[in-house]
Protein backbone atom coordinates (compact mmCIF):
# COMPACT_ATOMS: atom_id res chain seq x y z
CA UNK A 1 0.00 0.00 0.00
CA UNK A 2 1.21 3.32 -0.59
CA UNK A 3 0.84 6.58 1.50
CA UNK A 4 0.93 9.68 0.15
CA UNK A 5 0.57 13.32 1.98
CA UNK A 6 -1.92 15.59 1.57
CA UNK A 7 0.83 18.05 -0.55
CA UNK A 8 1.41 14.70 -2.69
CA UNK A 9 -2.29 13.68 -3.45
CA UNK A 10 -2.96 17.28 -4.04
CA UNK A 11 -0.54 17.56 -7.02
CA UNK A 12 -1.50 14.37 -8.41
CA UNK A 13 -4.61 15.48 -8.87
CA UNK A 14 -3.65 18.64 -10.27
CA UNK A 15 -1.34 17.01 -12.64
CA UNK A 16 -4.16 14.09 -13.77
CA UNK A 17 -6.88 17.51 -14.47
CA UNK A 18 -4.40 19.26 -16.25
CA UNK A 19 -3.96 16.27 -18.52
CA UNK A 20 -7.40 15.60 -18.71
CA UNK A 21 -8.22 19.34 -19.69
CA UNK A 22 -5.24 19.29 -22.52
CA UNK A 23 -7.20 15.72 -23.89
CA UNK A 24 -10.35 17.86 -24.02
CA UNK A 25 -8.52 20.65 -25.63
CA UNK A 26 -6.56 18.54 -27.87
CA UNK A 27 -10.11 16.97 -28.92
CA UNK A 28 -12.06 19.71 -29.81
CA UNK A 29 -9.26 21.32 -31.59
CA UNK A 30 -8.63 18.57 -34.01
CA UNK A 31 -12.57 17.78 -34.19
CA UNK A 32 -13.62 18.82 -37.77
CA UNK A 33 -16.31 21.53 -36.76
CA UNK A 34 -20.33 20.13 -37.76
CA UNK A 35 -21.86 21.65 -41.08
CA UNK A 36 -24.96 23.66 -40.44
CA UNK A 37 -27.68 21.23 -42.01
CA UNK A 38 -29.94 22.40 -45.09
CA UNK A 39 -33.71 23.23 -43.36
CA UNK A 40 -36.56 22.49 -45.87
CA UNK A 41 -40.63 23.41 -45.97
CA UNK A 42 -43.07 21.95 -48.13
CA UNK A 43 -46.87 23.60 -47.87
CA UNK A 44 -49.37 22.90 -50.22
CA UNK A 45 -52.66 24.19 -50.33
CA UNK A 46 -56.04 24.09 -52.32
CA UNK A 47 -59.10 26.17 -52.31
CA UNK A 48 -62.39 26.50 -54.54
CA UNK A 49 -62.04 30.40 -56.03
CA UNK A 50 -64.12 32.51 -58.27
CA UNK A 51 -64.12 35.84 -59.85
CA UNK A 52 -64.33 38.04 -62.66
CA UNK A 53 -62.24 38.30 -65.88
CA UNK A 54 -62.49 39.77 -69.21
CA UNK A 55 -62.60 37.99 -72.88
CA UNK A 56 -61.61 39.12 -75.70
CA UNK A 57 -65.22 39.13 -77.26
CA UNK A 58 -66.18 42.36 -76.70
CA UNK A 59 -64.34 42.78 -73.48
CA UNK A 60 -67.39 41.12 -72.22
CA UNK A 61 -67.26 40.00 -68.31
CA UNK A 62 -66.83 36.11 -67.39
CA UNK A 63 -67.60 35.25 -63.96
CA UNK A 64 -64.85 32.19 -63.61
CA UNK A 65 -65.06 29.30 -61.00
CA UNK A 66 -62.24 26.83 -60.15
CA UNK A 67 -59.16 25.65 -57.77
CA UNK A 68 -56.34 27.36 -56.83
CA UNK A 69 -53.49 24.81 -55.84
CA UNK A 70 -50.48 26.45 -54.12
CA UNK A 71 -47.15 24.49 -53.30
CA UNK A 72 -44.81 26.46 -51.53
CA UNK A 73 -41.28 25.16 -51.14
CA UNK A 74 -38.51 27.21 -48.57
CA UNK A 75 -34.82 25.26 -47.89
CA UNK A 76 -32.82 27.52 -45.58
CA UNK A 77 -29.26 26.56 -46.58
CA UNK A 78 -26.44 26.04 -44.39
CA UNK A 79 -25.34 29.84 -44.62
CA UNK A 80 -29.23 31.26 -43.94
CA UNK A 81 -30.07 31.89 -47.07
CA UNK A 82 -34.14 31.26 -47.52
CA UNK A 83 -34.55 29.77 -50.99
CA UNK A 84 -38.29 30.13 -51.60
CA UNK A 85 -40.41 28.76 -54.48
CA UNK A 86 -44.33 29.23 -54.92
CA UNK A 87 -46.10 27.76 -57.84
CA UNK A 88 -49.99 28.21 -57.91
CA UNK A 89 -52.03 27.28 -60.45
CA UNK A 90 -55.84 27.57 -61.44
CA UNK A 91 -57.68 26.11 -63.43
CA UNK A 92 -61.80 26.90 -64.07
CA UNK A 93 -64.53 27.10 -65.94
CA UNK A 94 -67.11 30.38 -66.77
CA UNK A 95 -69.67 31.38 -68.39
CA UNK A 96 -70.23 35.47 -70.22
CA UNK A 97 -72.24 37.04 -68.18
CA UNK A 98 -73.44 38.96 -71.82
CA UNK A 99 -73.59 36.30 -74.57
CA UNK A 100 -73.66 32.99 -72.54
CA UNK A 101 -70.74 31.35 -73.97
CA UNK A 102 -68.73 29.02 -71.92
CA UNK A 103 -65.34 29.50 -71.38
CA UNK A 104 -62.07 27.16 -69.79
CA UNK A 105 -59.59 29.38 -67.92
CA UNK A 106 -56.01 28.43 -66.99
CA UNK A 107 -53.42 30.54 -64.77
CA UNK A 108 -50.05 29.65 -63.95
CA UNK A 109 -47.75 31.43 -61.29
CA UNK A 110 -44.04 30.83 -60.49
CA UNK A 111 -42.11 32.93 -58.06
CA UNK A 112 -38.74 32.21 -56.57
CA UNK A 113 -37.06 34.39 -54.05
CA UNK A 114 -33.68 34.50 -52.45
CA UNK A 115 -33.10 35.82 -49.46
CA UNK A 116 -31.37 36.09 -45.63
CA UNK A 117 -32.61 37.72 -43.06
CA UNK A 118 -29.51 39.44 -42.02
CA UNK A 119 -28.74 43.32 -42.65
CA UNK A 120 -26.41 43.93 -46.12
CA UNK A 121 -27.52 40.80 -47.94
CA UNK A 122 -28.48 40.16 -51.57
CA UNK A 123 -31.84 40.10 -52.38
CA UNK A 124 -33.78 38.50 -55.67
CA UNK A 125 -36.76 37.54 -56.27
CA UNK A 126 -38.72 36.62 -60.12
CA UNK A 127 -41.89 35.80 -61.13
CA UNK A 128 -43.95 34.66 -64.11
CA UNK A 129 -47.26 34.49 -64.79
CA UNK A 130 -49.53 33.31 -67.56
CA UNK A 131 -53.18 32.88 -68.04
CA UNK A 132 -55.21 31.83 -70.65
CA UNK A 133 -59.06 31.79 -71.11
CA UNK A 134 -60.30 30.58 -74.08
CA UNK A 135 -64.10 30.41 -75.70
CA UNK A 136 -65.05 26.93 -76.09
CA UNK A 137 -67.05 25.93 -79.11
CA UNK A 138 -65.80 28.71 -81.01
CA UNK A 139 -64.32 27.96 -84.48
CA UNK A 140 -61.54 30.11 -84.30
CA UNK A 141 -59.18 31.47 -81.54
CA UNK A 142 -59.38 35.53 -82.22
CA UNK A 143 -61.90 34.87 -79.28
CA UNK A 144 -59.09 34.03 -76.48
CA UNK A 145 -57.41 35.86 -74.05
CA UNK A 146 -53.49 35.05 -73.11
CA UNK A 147 -51.41 37.28 -70.66
CA UNK A 148 -48.13 36.56 -69.85
CA UNK A 149 -45.77 38.31 -66.86
CA UNK A 150 -42.01 38.61 -65.91
CA UNK A 151 -41.11 40.56 -62.64
CA UNK A 152 -37.60 40.23 -61.97
CA UNK A 153 -35.78 42.35 -58.99
CA UNK A 154 -31.90 42.02 -57.90
CA UNK A 155 -30.87 44.35 -54.94
CA UNK A 156 -26.98 44.09 -53.70
CA UNK A 157 -25.62 43.92 -50.58
CA UNK A 158 -25.47 47.97 -50.37
CA UNK A 159 -28.80 47.92 -50.72
CA UNK A 160 -28.99 49.15 -54.73
CA UNK A 161 -31.08 47.92 -57.23
CA UNK A 162 -28.54 46.48 -60.04
CA UNK A 163 -31.36 44.21 -62.27
CA UNK A 164 -35.40 45.44 -62.46
CA UNK A 165 -37.57 43.88 -65.28
CA UNK A 166 -41.62 43.95 -65.98
CA UNK A 167 -42.26 42.70 -69.17
CA UNK A 168 -46.47 42.20 -69.45
CA UNK A 169 -47.99 40.79 -72.71
CA UNK A 170 -51.55 40.63 -73.37
CA UNK A 171 -52.54 39.14 -76.52
CA UNK A 172 -55.92 38.34 -78.46
CA UNK A 173 -54.84 34.99 -79.93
Amino acid sequence: MVFMTTRARTVVLVVALALAASQLTLAVVLAKPAQAQAQTFTDTDQEPVSGYTSSCTNDELVFIEGTLLTVAHTTIDANGVYHTKFQSNLQGQGEGLSSGDKYVYNYVTNYQQNYSLGMNENYTVTQTETFKITRQGSDTTTDDLQVKALFHVTVNAQGEVTADVANFEIVCT
